[in-house]
């Protein structure tokens, strides 16, 4: 039976991802800080993916067919606060994955982020310019840079916010906000903030879609169309069945934050599509 390691598969992204993988492939996850986040579907092995040299040793004991890379420090206050350690498990820890995967003729897939974009004109295409605001998104686009660099044949996958069940996976920002309207306090959302919102559900189908068709390059996941986190956050209200959940409707200029946050990044997935992937709409 093929082999393929999920780095980061205790998060949430992994935790979907091990979910949903198909029987045909024996699935081998990793963690750092939570062995007990990793689905009952995966094998569990301990990994510090900023340590080259045990990736080295893990990679030759398993002897994997593929790598799922979609570890990573994904909080852009976080990569915003810490650079240097952000950058270590962004970039450094993808770039020798990546290496140490051409080396052995093991298919990489890196997930990345929207945040490699602007904001500012989209719809954004796998050709649109990548011109990252924050230290997250540049993060993001120097690994894909290194990826690409390294072993063209690998696919790099642009992923939108995600949502989806976070009960028993790696919080998000949806798990967040249902917290926080069961204490009867308020969530901030943006009305000039527009995300393609992916499902988890979706972006974890469409990962395994890329493997099984040998997929190589630079792909878009985001879900059927874009609204603001204003509207997302009303759909799931009503979804969740919280009529009185308190959001508070407010532009991005109205709230400092500390990092920069693209205003409207609507994601053109004509590419995805054309291989098969089928992005939804929230809870429609």
């Amino acid at each position: 039976m093929k082999k393929l390691l999920i780095t980061g598969a205790s998060g949430f992204l992994g935790w979907h991802v091990v979910r949903h993988s198909p029987v045909a492939w024996r699935t081998i996850g990793t963690w750092m800080n939570n062995s007990t986040g990793i689905h009952q579907n995966s094998e569990a092995v301990k990994l510090d993916i900023t340590d080259r040299d045990a990736i080295w040793r893990t990679l030759k004991a398993l002897n994997p067919e593929a790598v799922f890379h979609l570890a990573a420090a994904s909080s852009p206050s976080y990569c915003e606060a810490a650079p240097k350690e952000s950058k270590l498990l962004n970039v450094d820890a993808t770039a020798w994955l990546a290496e140490m995967c051409a080396e052995r003729g093991c298919k990489f897939l890196f997930a990345s982020s929207e945040q490699v974009y602007d904001g500012i004109g989209g719809p954004f295409s796998e050709e649109s310019v990548a011109a990252p605001k924050n230290e997250y998104g540049r993060q993001k686009l120097a690994a894909e840079q290194a990826v690409m660099a390294i072993g063209p044949e690998a696919v790099i996958v642009r992923l939108a916010v995600m949502f989806g069940q976070s009960e028993e996976a790696g919080k998000n920002f949806l798990s967040q906000w249902l917290e926080t309207w069961r204490k009867d306090e308020p969530i901030i959302a943006f009305h000039d903030e527009i995300r393609s919102f992916l499902s988890v559900a979706a972006a974890a189908a469409g990962l395994f879609l890329l493997l099984e068709k040998g997929a190589e390059g630079i792909f878009n996941f985001g879900g059927a169309e874009s609204i603001s986190r204003y509207e997302f956050a009303k759909l799931a209200a009503k979804f969740y069945d919280l009529p009185n959940a308190n959001i508070i409707r407010k532009s991005q200029k109205e709230v400092e934050t500390s990092t920069f946050r693209p205003a409207d990044l609507t994601l053109d997935l004509s590419k995805a599509k054309d291989i098969g992937f089928v992005p939804l709409s929230p809870w429609k």
